[in-house]
């Protein structure tokens, strides 16, 4: 009696489960903007986060990674996986900050 009552909860909790991630493939999460990832110096920490997610189906948008010295690999492991990367400097320019100042 006690497998019967467990299977029925197992069963009830994946049919929320697939009603939960298919509720949230239906919202226009982040498809227009970008996520800013300042970071570490030396870490992408994050990353890897991210591209699970993407690999999920979660997260949409790109993800620009502020480059405080990478290493060689690091940089390629970055644009192999479609990762944008940019200076400190270069970072307003991509987003289009102070664009309006003359």
């Amino acid at each position: 009696m006690a497998w019967y009552f467990l299977v029925g909860v197992l069963a009830a909790f994946g049919a929320f489960c697939v009603l939960w991630v298919s509720f949230g493939w239906l919202l226009n999460a982040c498809r227009d903007g970008c996520l800013v990832y300042l970071g570490k110096r030396g870490k992408p920490g994050f990353v890897s986060i991210y591209l699970w997610l993407r690999e999920l189906g979660v997260v949409r948008c790109p993800l620009i990674v502020v480059d405080w010295g990478f290493t060689e690999t690091e940089q390629e492991y970055l644009d192999r996986h479609g990762i944008e990367r940019y200076s400190l400097e270069e970072l307003p320019e991509r987003l289009g900050i102070g664009a309006n100042i003359n």
